[in-house]
């Protein structure tokens, strides 16, 4: 199940990285009033709409490496908050002190 939702999350990855560069476009071109001709939008939307659904931004949703979990991600190391305590408390991250109130 972990590893299904992984690949699954590394292929909307994927798939925005892909077409980044295309949806600012269009999104630049539906933005600006000059390029609001009828022709452009025509152009707009026939692409916009020929996009994959899971190809957007919003589509992707970070999950822990280590044990799947869906909430509590930090992005930056791509591990759950419970999963980073344990493996800090291990000493698996360098220069992360253990705080003891």
């Amino acid at each position: 199940m972990k590893q299904r939702r992984y690949l699954k999350d590394n292929e909307k990855r994927f798939l925005y990285k892909k077409t980044e560069v295309l949806q600012k476009i269009l999104k630049v071109i539906s933005l600006y009033k000059t390029f609001k001709s009828s022709v452009s939008l025509i152009i707009y939307k026939i692409f916009f709409f020929k996009l994959l659904k899971n190809s957007f931004k919003t589509r992707i949703k970070t999950y822990c490496v280590v044990s799947g979990r869906s909430r509590g991600v930090y992005k930056k190391m791509r591990v759950s908050r419970i999963c980073f305590r344990e493996l800090g408390s291990k000493g698996l991250f360098f220069g992360l002190k253990k705080a003891s109130w």
